[in-house]
């Protein structure tokens, strides 16, 4: 029992410490803003809850060397825009394929609500499409 016990104090803590991230790039998103000079531009939109991106990319050769964005939304979407901003310099495309959503999952603490995946992936989606363009 006591183990079980130490485990879920654990798993909470663990957890809580997510969700304090998840605030702190809520409301302090990192490389939100304007980028004048990108290589790949383009604008996403999540329909059912209204959330919108703008994402701007800067590379060098086949790598990311800088993401920017713009974009309203709720905390899952502006957080996971804001890690993925950090998370994706250095990334050539075929490491952004790799990534996928359940990494994208994995970043915001390993679960979603099955309504919120939208949101959380809004910011990849149209990463995604930047390249592809």
């Amino acid at each position: 029992m006591i183990k079980l016990e130490k485990s879920r104090k654990y798993l909470f803590r663990q957890m809580s410490d997510y969700r304090e991230e998840i605030i702190d790039h809520y409301k302090n998103p990192r490389n939100f803003g304007l980028m004048e000079k990108s290589d790949l531009e383009i604008t996403e939109a999540n329909s059912s809850c209204g959330d919108m991106i703008k994402i701007y990319v800067k590379k060098d050769g086949e790598k990311i060397s800088e993401m920017m964005w713009q974009g309203v939304g709720c905390a899952i979407s502006t957080a996971a825009a804001s890690m993925l901003s950090e998370r994706v310099k250095g990334m050539n495309e075929k490491e952004l394929l790799a990534l996928g959503d359940k990494g994208v999952v994995e970043m915001l603490g390993g679960e979603v609500n099955l309504g919120r995946i939208n949101c959380a992936t809004l910011a990849y989606r149209g990463l995604l499409k930047a390249f592809e363009k």
